[in-house]
C-alpha cells in the first residue's frame, strides 16, 4: 500500500477486535493495515490517514492503548 499515510490507531488483542472497531467507526478495512506484534494474537492498528474520522469509538474490543491512552 505504498504511497499513503498511515496513523497509528493502537494495540488490540487481535486482528478480528481491530476489524470490529473499525466498522463500528466507519472505517473500510481496506484501509487498515496490521502490525504483529509477536504477542500471540495481538496486532498493532494503522489506518489511512484519509480514512480517519475526527472521532473514535475508544471504548470496545479489546483496545489496549491508542488515541485516548
Amino acid at each position: 500500500m505504498s504511497g499513503y499515510d498511515f496513523e497509528d490507531v493502537g494495540s488490540f488483542a487481535s486482528s478480528r477486535d481491530a476489524e470490529d472497531w473499525a466498522r463500528r467507526n466507519g472505517i473500510d478495512v481496506r484501509d487498515l493495515n496490521f502490525r504483529n506484534t509477536g504477542q500471540g494474537e495481538a496486532v498493532e492498528l494503522s489506518i489511512r490517514r484519509r480514512s480517519n474520522p475526527d472521532r473514535f469509538d475508544d471504548t470496545h474490543d479489546g483496545r489496549r492503548r491508542g488515541f485516548f491512552g
